[in-house]
């Protein structure tokens, strides 16, 4: 047994489910596909975006890093184009910059902290 097997399994529970309800799989699809990856990441990078030039940059990076991704992995490692690999390569866009963005808000937490300690 692999280490996907249960994340596997767990998602041919869930899409019987969602493609019983198109409007549900759309909605999802969209903000998981068109928003999500991008807003991530635009809170790595930019940092002093107001609200709508975020909104906007997320919907420009998504399409680019998710298309970017799925072709790129691919072509490199020979990844086959499945539901299943789309949305775990769309899983790692997302969490990745978010680890990164929660940890710089942790050290600047603390190095704060720090400089009122003293």
């Amino acid at each position: 047994m692999d280490v996907i097997s249960p994340v596997k399994e767990v998602f041919n529970l869930v899409v019987p489910v969602i493609d019983n309800v198109p409007v549900i799989k759309a909605i999802l699809g969209i903000i998981l596909v068109l928003f999500t990856p991008g807003f991530a990441w635009s809170l790595v990078f930019f940092k002093q975006i107001n609200h709508i030039e975020r909104l906007v940059l997320s919907f420009a990076l998504s399409l680019a890093l998710v298309t970017l991704s799925i072709l790129g992995l691919n072509a490199v490692i020979k990844m086959q184009i499945t539901d299943f690999n789309a949305l775990l390569t769309i899983v790692l866009l997302i969490i990745i910059p978010l680890i990164i963005y929660f940890t710089q808000r942790y050290i600047k937490k603390r190095k704060i902290k720090q400089i009122e300690k003293e």
